[in-house]
């Protein structure tokens, strides 16, 4: 795939676009950083996971929630998956969020930057084994508890894993 943010900073030529493809993560150049991205752009903007996740970066409900996108609503039950379920804060919707991929990497950037932090200071702890990418990757699909619960994932997750974590 892709890296959806490249292809809308070259439609529009926006600096707020062109600014965000540099790393937001110190020590990782900007090369090692869209990598990382496109490794995490996993399906369409405009698509919903079996998991609920929305978007290019299969962006989960609690961490929208965390990121003030949305506020948190209960879990349902979407097939054999609880999932957790999410309303939209003025002014965004969830229509304007599948519709809208730069905004999408924009909100996956800063997630990554605030779990690196999180590493960083010692609030959240690398897994033994896991370079630092595969950690962000884990945080990213799992959130907190997935530190917690590996290696025991889902096939998905311990691949996308995999395909980040050699890259930084």
């Amino acid at each position: 795939m892709s890296l959806v943010v490249v292809q809308a900073a070259a439609a529009t030529q926006a600096s707020r676009f062109r600014s965000s493809l540099r790393s937001p993560l110190e020590g990782v150049t900007n090369e090692a950083w869209v990598m990382f991205a496109r490794a995490l752009e996993v399906q369409t903007a405009g698509a919903v996971s079996a998991s609920g996740g929305l978007g290019c970066y299969d962006m989960r409900a609690r961490r929208l929630v965390e990121l003030g996108y949305a506020k948190a609503l209960p879990q349902e039950r979407v097939g054999e998956r609880q999932v957790q379920a999410c309303e939209f804060l003025p002014p965004w919707t969830r229509a304007r969020f599948l519709t809208d991929a730069a905004e999408q990497y924009l909100a996956l950037r800063r997630s990554c930057a605030l779990y690196d932090a999180d590493l960083a200071t010692g609030r959240l702890s690398r897994r033994e084994g896991l370079s630092r990418a595969g950690t962000l990757a884990l945080l990213h699909r799992g959130g907190r508890g997935a530190l917690l619960a590996w290696p025991d994932m889902f096939k998905d997750t311990a691949a996308l894993v995999g395909r980040c974590e050699r890259i930084f």
